[in-house]
Formats: C-alpha cells, sequence, structure tokens
C-alpha cells in the first residue's frame, strides 16, 4: 500500500511547480510612468510703463571756483563754509590799500593829461582864426593840430590806466558770481594771497541740479525699440525719475536736456543728461541715484516670468506646452525686465502656454500634465 500512494506524490509535485511557474510569467504587466507635471502660465497682455534704469550721477549746473584775480593780504572772509550763497554777495576782501593808491595816482595823472589837452584845443582853435588874417603859417597849424591829438591820445591812455587801477581796485572785493553752496575756505585771514593762483574756495549751484549716465550702444537700439516700436518719440515726451541710494524715491520729476551727438570709443557709451529741480537742496553734486525713464502713457505689453527664461549658445528661450501637452522649445527676444518678469518682443503669442515651473522634468517632445498659474509673481508695473 504504501508504494502506491508515494509515486504518485511523485510525479505530482513537480508538474505542480511547473504549472505554478508558467502561470507567474503570463501575469508580469509593464506600467508605462505618468506623464511629468509642470506648471505653466498663459500668455496675456499687461498694460504698464516702458521703462528703463541706470545708475547717474548727480552734477552741479554751475560749479565755481572761486580765485583772486589781484594779489595781496586777505584781510576778511565774510562766510561760513556749507552756506548757502546769493549772487552778489561779498565772499572775501583783500587788502585794497596798494590799488586805492594807485587809483588816485591815474586820476591825477588823467587831470593833468586833460589839462593839456585843453589847452593845445584852445591853442588850435586861435590858430586857426589867425590862419585865415595870414598872421600865421599852415606848418604853425599842422604843429598845433599835431599837438592837439597827442594830448587828446594821452588823456585816453590815462584814462585806459585809471580803468584798470579801479577794475584791480574791484577785484579786491571777491563777489559770489552765482547763488549757490559754498565750499570751506581753503585760505585764512592774513594770508598772503596770489592773483589766479590758489583755489579760495568752490561755490556750486545745486537747484537745478544735473544727473549724468550712459547708455551703452547695444543698449541704445534695445531702448530705441523698447519705446518707441520704430516711431519717434520727442525727449520731452519722457518721464524721468529718480531715486536715492536708500530706495526713496525723488519726488520731482526731470527732464531730458542733453544727448551727446557721439558714441565714445573708448567706454562704448552715450552720455545723455537730465535735470532736475532741487529746491529742498536734497540731491548733491557727486551723488549717485537710480534713474528711469519711462513714457508718460501706458501702453500693452506681453510679459512672462524671468523663471521661465533659459538661455544657450543661440540666445534665449521658453519651453511652450502646444495643444497636444507635448513640450517645444521657443526662441524668444526679450526687451526690458520689470521686477521678476521679461518683456517680450518677439517668439511668442496671446494665449499661448509657457512652462513656469518643473522645467528640469521635461524635454523637448515629451507629453507633459499641467496646472496653470492662478497668482501673478508681482502685482506692480514698475521696472527694477
Amino acid at each position: 500500500m504504501n508504494i502506491y500512494l508515494i509515486r504518485p506524490i511523485t510525479i505530482f509535485l513537480p508538474l505542480l511547480l511547473l504549472a505554478l511557474s508558467g502561470c507567474n510569467d503570463s501575469t508580469v504587466v509593464k506600467i508605462a510612468p505618468p506623464a511629468p507635471h509642470v506648471v505653466i502660465e498663459t500668455i496675456s497682455k499687461t498694460s504698464l510703463r516702458p521703462q528703463i534704469d541706470f545708475i547717474g550721477r548727480t552734477e552741479a549746473t554751475e560749479d565755481v571756483s572761486i580765485r583772486a584775480q589781484v594779489g595781496g593780504v586777505l584781510l576778511k572772509r565774510h562766510f561760513t563754509g556749507g552756506d548757502d550763497i546769493q549772487k552778489g554777495d561779498l565772499l572775501f576782501e583783500i587788502d585794497a590799500t596798494p590799488y586805492q593808491t594807485t587809483v588816485n595816482q591815474q586820476k591825477a595823472s588823467l587831470k593833468h593829461a586833460q589839462s593839456a589837452f585843453k589847452i593845445s584845443t584852445n591853442r588850435w582853435q586861435r590858430g586857426k582864426k589867425l590862419s585865415k588874417t595870414g598872421a600865421m603859417s599852415e606848418m604853425d597849424i599842422d604843429e598845433l593840430t599835431a599837438s592837439m591829438n597827442q594830448t587828446e591820445a594821452d588823456v585816453a591812455i590815462k584814462q585806459a590806466a585809471l580803468n584798470t587801477a579801479l577794475l584791480d581796485l574791484s577785484y579786491t572785493k571777491i563777489i559770489a558770481p552765482i547763488s549757490g553752496r559754498i565750499s570751506r575756505s581753503k585760505v585764512s585771514t592774513g594770508d598772503l594771497i596770489t592773483a589766479n593762483n590758489l583755489e579760495l574756495a568752490t561755490l556750486v549751484q545745486l537747484d537745478p541740479i544735473w544727473v549724468n549716465f550712459q547708455i551703452s550702444e547695444k543698449s541704445l537700439t534695445k531702448s530705441r525699440n523698447a519705446f518707441s516700436n520704430g516711431s519717434n518719440i520727442a525727449t520731452d515726451s519722457l518721464t524721468v525719475t529718480i531715486s536715492l541710494t536708500d530706495s526713496i524715491d525723488y519726488k520731482h520729476i526731470g527732464k531730458i536736456d542733453f544727448i551727446d551727438n557721439r558714441i565714445d570709443q573708448s567706454t562704448g557709451t552715450l552720455a545723455i543728461r537730465a535735470i532736475f529741480i532741487n529746491p529742498d537742496k536734497l540731491l548733491l553734486p557727486g551723488q549717485y541715484t537710480n534713474l528711469s525713464i519711462s513714457l508718460p502713457d501706458e501702453t500693452e505689453v506681453l510679459l512672462i516670468s524671468q523663471a521661465s527664461v533659459q538661455e544657450e549658445q543661440q540666445g534665449r528661450f521658453v519651453l511652450v506646452v502646444n495643444e497636444e501637452n507635448k513640450i517645444e522649445k521657443r526662441m524668444v527676444t526679450l526687451g526690458g525686465r520689470y521686477d521678476v518678469r521679461w518683456e517680450v518682443l518677439k517668439g511668442l503669442e496671446i494665449g499661448e502656454k509657457i512652462v513656469v515651473e518643473g522645467l528640469q522634468k521635461v524635454r523637448v517632445g515629451l507629453v507633459v500634465e499641467t496646472t496653470e498659474r492662478t497668482e501673478k509673481p508681482f502685482t506692480t508695473t514698475d521696472k527694477k
């Protein structure tokens, strides 16, 4: 009995294992990975003022070096460094004694010359009367005429010398040629001043004030395209604003008053200048500012998230999700940057969808699942 029971079991076990092995092979199923998920943004137009930013530096509209035009001992200084000076204010006094003496001498010389001229004129007049009666020859009249002309010329010489002496005397009082803020004095009372040698102080006009900046040759072309789209725009229509280094906006709006006539070959930049009123004297010469130029009216532009822009040797590009949810590569031409967004000049159309998150998970031609971004990265339209 035992022999007959063992044999069927021995035969059945290998068959059972073989059957189970065949079942396992037939049940293996290959599952495709899920499509990657990305966040997209639909391209639309945004209303804003096209704006370009620069770094500017302030410059005084008038910057005068105060120097003495005559030499002498400095008697008095009539200001304190840092004062606001009005045009015509007395700044320095130089000892006028030697110049007053010269004036007195020249006045006396002029009177002597005038007396000589008067005598020669009277003689000439009498001689003319006598020549009519034949009592005086023509040669004598010529001598009288020459004497009169000589004394007349001498009067003119003495008058010029007196004028020079009076001018030198006036230079002993150094007057402010403009209104502005004066620096500290570089000389002290009692110093011996040499004419046109030492700078005594500087005087700068603070209101209005200039802001100088430069634009590169490449940026110049981009700026023209961004602003005008091929049309001509007068500089008077541009709004120029500045903010200080501590991000405080300056409340007064400026205007462009100078554009250079050539590109600087050493720097490849074009020099431009704006002018601002400065009644509170908040701006000082040599100060760095953030300067922005914008159009007075708003315009509609295409903006995309800065995070969506990638760059390669051929230029900048974005990834577009087409109607079949496949990834396409699109080269773009960008304009100005507005906070965390770029203005698109070429390459994208309204309604197209670009990838803004998940760029590292996708490649061109790949099918993706998408979620629309509902929140904009910023709400202002100020360009940075």
